[in-house]
């Protein structure tokens, strides 16, 4: 059975910053996701940052690239996993 993290706008939204701490077994990670407006419609064409956490030195931060949402707002992106390392990943628009 997949396993699924869900959150919502309004959780987004008032929290600001949510952490996941998830444990996967594979050395690759498929993140996926749906960008919505603070109304809960999806948004396209919004911009997700991507970025490497360094747990030894948290004020370092990597820059991986970015991705764009599509028409149906939803993004995916395949990213290595490495030990001792976080993702970290920002969504902007142009609203």
């Amino acid at each position: 059975m997949q396993s699924k993290l869900c959150f919502t706008g309004c959780q987004l939204i008032c929290s600001g910053i949510v952490n996941a701490n998830v444990n996967l077994s594979c050395n690759f990670l498929f993140i996926t996701g749906t960008v919505y407006t603070p109304q809960g419609s999806p948004m396209p064409n919004a911009a997700i940052e991507i970025r490497i956490l360094d747990a030894s030195d948290p004020s370092r931060v990597i820059r991986v690239g970015v991705t764009f949402s599509l028409s149906d707002g939803t993004y995916g992106v395949t990213l290595p996993k490495i030990p001792g390392r976080q993702y970290e990943l920002l969504a902007y628009s142009h609203l």
